[in-house]
């Protein structure tokens, strides 16, 4: 297990960084500038998030990377950015809460809502590989605080070109905070309806007066009972970053983060079977879906580090690398619906990876040269990773696992067992994958309307499994390139036609143990898309629509002779749109729609082809309005609105599970005093108190439900209020 000790020095750490900038005040160093300069220009002259008059709107990515320098009003790629002051707005404390502001993103919940998996297009993601830390592979399906996010951002569809084999399902780079250049010297104290308090400090600023070294340090603590009578929830964040100048054109960056989360006693999730009929969703405050004793305890720990360096104005190089530790320890409760009528068996959740480790690296070349009248924006690059997976030595039988039987319209307690959770250790290394891989983008500008991207990615990878007593199971070899093309059309400097065509390629599924072929990888799988869309930034808006068309193969059981294999594919079609900005004087909006369907074809089985995937919804988006009320200054109201229409409930389309509907309300005011801010949030998520299942899903990644679907609760209306206090 991860030492917990470096925990607690982290947060001690920041009592010592408040008191030094205290100290700094006494002795007559310089005040920190007012609001209005209180946002930093990181050294590649892009914003590190929204300015206030920004309206949330994010002109480009933050760090130098696989889509270079380029504005995304310029990249042929949907691109969504949710920058921090909407991540801190929001109140937010995993991707659950504040993906909902990602309009074209949706989420898969694995094991609940801190363990879930992004996706866009209705096509699902990985544990890892649709995943980036400033731009470094690192485990989502683990415990990860918003807190110390400073923008999330989001390319949709396929992205192998660009980041290496992966899910179809677009690629989520999670940005950490960095230094300011100022002293920040924040505290906020929050608190939810459910009894949960929490303190958060995030202080920042030069360590020394010429500027070489800076930091900035989140730290965190929250406790208190959850929305369930006997539900609890512990978290602990401490999170690290130092900037560290020797030039002006050079900076290395390095952070560390440690953060701890319990959650005892919340519902568990649902698993029904193909010819079961999930029924409505129930109150997810009634006692008895979950178990005071039973829940998850997580520990992740990242340390990253980062060379940026600009060897001119067009030529910019970025060199990082990543580790991460998780460690799981997941016994919620599953309840196994057996029957239309809502009867189930409640068990402790067994088999899921223990500990997660990853070292991943990326580098990049950044720049602009001309060829001729032909003029380059050229990115090489390389990203790849190495990642181990535990797996429980010992599995312990159905007897002990048991809970009890129950109905979801009469849930009940049961007593703990007498031998407790399952004892996740010993565990031993069950399966290592490697990838490595180098890319070659180049956007060649004919003229200024006209413009071309070409792109490509070659990559290796390898994967080995073993068995709890050591043995070598059967792993893959192999290599392969996903090429891409796009042609733009600019008719004005602030708007941008595309057409993209893309070839993804990604490691091959490995065969379920119930599989006659148990524990083979499936060769390498491509996928394909088509892509057409249309940006404008105008006004003070930014604008953006696509249609797109994604085809993956698909794996499932063989039923004739229980083979696993490609058994026909997922072809994802659909529209998207995204509005951002000021929508009239005083009044912002941040929101969009996505239409999608999204079907099995070329099964060879009557029952699922031609079906709608499960869990897909075939309209979804999110609309947030924010107006600022213009005689009161500093007074902000919101409104959120969140859909989702109907979903597929399994996969022959016997049945379909509700859409639902969620309105939040909040308001915010900020004003100075004695010349420091203080911003005081109160929001109502859920206003209505809309019972629903937030998650309808395949119990396997690839669809392929060897086990049941499941099904998880959305969260009751949840009253939040925040004050920070800038000191």
């Amino acid at each position: 297990m991860p030492n917990k000790s470096r925990l607690p020095a982290l947060l001690a750490l920041s009592l010592i960084c408040a008191a030094r900038l205290a100290l700094a005040d006494d002795a007559g160093e310089s005040a920190p500038p007012s609001s209005s300069t209180l946002e930093r220009v990181v050294v590649v002259g892009q914003r590190e998030q929204a300015q206030p008059d920004q309206n949330y709107r994010v002109d480009a990515v933050n760090s130098l990377g696989p889509l270079g320098t380029e504005p995304v009003i310029n990249t042929p790629y949907t691109v969504g950015i949710l920058p921090e002051d909407l991540i801190e707005n929001s109140q937010a404390i995993n991707f659950k809460d504040v993906s909902k502001y990602l309009p074209l993103v949706e989420y898969q919940e694995q094991q609940g809502p801190d363990i879930l998996r992004p996706q866009t297009r209705g096509i699902q993601g990985g544990n890892f590989q649709n995943t980036r830390l400033d731009g470094m592979t690192f485990f989502i399906t683990v415990a990860n605080a918003m807190e110390q996010f400073q923008q999330i951002e989001v390319v949709n569809g396929p992205s192998a070109s660009l980041y290496g084999p992966a899910n179809p399902s677009g690629m989520f780079n999670f940005v950490s905070k960095r230094p300011t250049d100022y002293d920040l010297r924040r505290v906020s104290v929050s608190y939810d309806s459910n009894a949960i308090g929490t303190i958060h400090g995030d202080f920042g600023g030069p360590i020394d007066r010429n500027g070489v070294f800076s930091f900035r340090l989140n730290g965190l603590f929250g406790e208190g009972d959850g929305y369930v009578d006997h539900s609890h929830q512990r978290r602990a964040l401490g999170d690290l970053g130092l900037d560290i100048r020797p030039f002006e054109s050079t900076v290395l960056e390095l952070n560390y983060s440690d953060y701890d989360l319990v959650d005892k006693g919340y519902p568990g999730w649902f698993t029904y079977g193909e010819k079961i009929i999930l029924p409505p969703a129930p109150d997810p405050t009634r006692v008895g879906y979950g178990q005071s004793y039973a829940g998850v305890d997580l520990e992740t720990h990242i340390g990253t580090a980062r060379l940026k360096h600009d060897f001119s104005s067009d030529w910019h190089l970025v060199v990082g690398v990543l580790r991460q530790d998780a460690v799981r320890n997941i016994n919620t409760p599953v309840n196994n619906i057996k029957s239309d009528a809502g009867n189930y068996v409640s068990s402790f959740a067994n088999g899921f990876a223990p500990r997660f480790q990853i070292t991943s690296d990326s580098a990049y070349l950044n720049g602009t040269f001309a060829t001729g009248f032909l003029t380059h924006d050229l990115t090489i690059g390389t990203a790849g990773y190495e990642e181990y997976q535990w797996s429980p030595t010992i599995r312990p039988g159905a007897a002990s696992l048991l809970l009890g039987t129950a109905n979801i319209y009469d849930p009940m307690i049961f007593p703990e067992p007498s031998g407790g959770p399952p004892y996740i250790h010993p565990a031993y290394d069950a399966s290592n994958i490697w990838q490595q891989g180098v890319n070659l983008n180049d956007t060649i500008h004919l003229s200024e309307a006209w413009l071309v991207r070409l792109g490509v990615s070659q990559d290796w990878f390898r994967t080995n499994n073993y068995s709890a007593k050591g043995a070598v199971l059967p792993g893959y070899t192999d290599s392969g390139a996903s090429p891409t093309g796009s042609l733009m059309f600019k008719p004005a400097a602030n708007m941008t036609a595309y057409f993209t065509y893309a070839s993804s390629l990604q490691a091959g599924d490995t065969a379920p143990g119930t599989a006659a072929n148990a524990g083979v990888s499936l060769p390498p799988y491509r996928s394909s898309e088509y892509e057409v869309g249309f940006k404008a930034d105008i006004g003070r808006m930014n604008l953006a629509a696509d249609l797109f068309r994604i085809q993956r193969p698909f794996a499932n059981l063989n039923p004739a002779d229980n083979i696993f294999e490609i058994s026909g594919d997922q072809v994802s079609r659909g529209f998207e749109f995204t509005a951002i900005g000021e929508l009239a004087p005083n009044l912002t909006m941040y929101g969009g729609i996505a239409l999608l369907d999204d079907k099995l074809e070329d099964t060879g089985l009557a029952s699922t082809n031609d079906k709608t995937f499960v869990g897909t919804p075939k309209v979804k988006g999110n609309v947030l309005l924010e107006y600022s009320v213009p005689a009161v200054r500093g007074l902000v109201a919101s409104f959120d609105y969140q859909f989702s229409g109907t979903r597929a409930g399994d996969d022959t389309g016997a049945f379909v599970a509700p859409g639902y509907s969620l309105f939040d309300l909040g308001v915010r005011y900020t004003e100075r005093v004695f010349a420091k801010a203080v911003t005081w949030r109160l929001a109502v998520d859920n206003l209505t108190n809309r019972f629903y299942w937030s998650t309808i899903a395949p119990s396997n990644l690839t669809g392929v439900n060897t086990g049941n679907m499941l099904a998880h609760l959305g969260a009751p209306r949840t009253v939040l209020a925040t004050v920070s206090m800038d000191f």
